[in-house]
Parts: structure tokens; C-alpha cells; sequence
């Protein structure tokens, strides 16, 4: 048994240090509205897992897998949401050069208290959204599971050690990344690297929501 829980452990931090559209997100973020909106975004991202992970526990993942025609409506609206992060990325990008040219822009000031709740709450919910809106990541769950056999445990302990595992991995992780942002947060206040982060951020999540609306599962 320990055995198959180290050899999970494995392959999931494979898993989760890929780069995604949670990455993408989670530094973007980071860079729009330093660490606290960081937190908020990795925590709509462990919500929207553990959700996911319980989805997969009580059978509702695999109605989805099993149903081409919800997994294809689930994905298309993931990707739809991705390309809707991206273009705001991007228009963000345009308002913050046309800013950036004019002499009287005050590039250094500070978001304003309701602006800064503001972007907590938005950080939260494209965490929780795009994993809520992936399909992929509920099959990852529900085909990955099974292969590890933690007897002589049942069925449902092992599901939840496993999700459990897998959700304090991803947590640790975020905090690590979380943690070096914050150490380059120096850097973060420049107003050229916040645009150029924009420009990169909003391509990456244009390129990824176009790969999974053409891509079939």
C-alpha cells in the first residue's frame, strides 16, 4: 500500500507542476494584484479540485465521461471561458499601453481599496471556474484513481486518501509558487513588466482555450 501511495504521489506532482491555465492565472494575478489576490485565485483553484475529486467520488464524473454529448457542452463552455480570460488580458494590455503613452499617466498609483476586494473576488472565481469548467481535470480524477489499489482499505477511504493526497500536493505547491511571486514582487510594480505579463498571460490563455475547443477529448 505505501508502495502505490508514493508511486501516486509521483505521478501527481508530474501532474500539477505542468503548466496550465491555473499557472497561467495564478501568476497573472499575482502580478495585477500582489499576493493576497494570488491566495484568493489558488483558493478558487483548490475549491474547484476538491469539488471535482467529490464529483468523482459519488459517481457524477463518471455520468459526465460517460455522456459525450455534456462533456463536449462542459468543455466547449471551458474553453469559450479561457478565450473570454484571454481577450480581457489582452484589452487590459492595449489600456495599459495607451495609459502608458500619455505624459500625464501616473503609472505608480495604487489601486483603490474597492478595487483591490474587486480583484480578490474576480482571482477566486476564474480559479474556480476554470477547473469547474474542465472536464479533463474530472477525468483525471475518475482514470487515475483506479490504478492505485490502497487495500485493504474500501473503496471510498482510498478515493478519499487519494484526493486528499493529491488536493495537499497541489495546495503545497501553490504556496511555493505563492511565495517566489512574492519574492519578485519588486519587479512586479514595474508598469513594463505588468503590461508585458498581460500581452503573455492573455495569448497563453487565448492559445489554450482554442486548444481545448479544438481538441477532442
Amino acid at each position: 500500500m505505501i508502495g502505490q501511495l508514493a508511486a501516486f504521489t509521483l505521478v501527481s506532482l508530474a501532474v500539477i507542476v505542468i503548466p496550465g491555465p491555473d499557472l497561467v492565472l495564478l501568476f497573472r494575478n499575482a502580478v495585477l494584484g500582489g499576493r493576497t489576490v494570488a491566495v484568493y485565485t489558488a483558493a478558487g483553484i483548490m475549491l474547484g479540485n476538491a469539488v471535482l475529486a467529490a464529483a468523482a467520488a459519488i459517481g457524477v464524473t463518471a455520468l459526465l465521461v460517460a455522456s459525450q454529448t455534456l462533456f463536449n457542452a462542459v468543455r466547449i463552455a471551458g474553453g469559450l471561458y479561457l478565450l473570454y480570460l484571454g481577450a480581457k488580458a489582452l484589452i487590459t494590455y492595449s489600456k495599459l499601453r495607451h495609459r502608458h503613452r500619455q505624459p500625464t499617466a501616473d503609472a505608480t498609483s495604487s489601486p483603490s481599496p474597492t478595487t483591490t476586494t474587486g480583484l480578490r473576488l474576480i482571482g477566486f472565481r476564474q480559479g474556480l471556474l476554470s477547473n469547474l469548467l474542465n472536464p479533463k481535470v474530472a477525468a483525471f480524477y475518475l482514470s487515475l484513481f483506479p490504478q492505485f489499489d490502497l487495500a485493504p482499505w474500501s473503496p471510498a477511504l482510498q478515493h478519499t486518501v487519494l484526493a486528499a493526497t493529491f488536493w495537499t500536493l497541489a495546495l503545497i505547491w501553490y504556496i511555493g509558487v505563492i511565495i517566489f511571486l512574492t519574492r519578485l514582487r519588486a519587479l512586479f510594480q514595474s508598469a513594463t513588466f505588468t503590461r508585458r505579463t498581460e500581452a503573455i498571460a492573455g495569448t497563453a490563455l487565448l492559445g489554450l482555450g482554442g486548444f481545448i475547443l479544438i481538441h477532442q477529448a
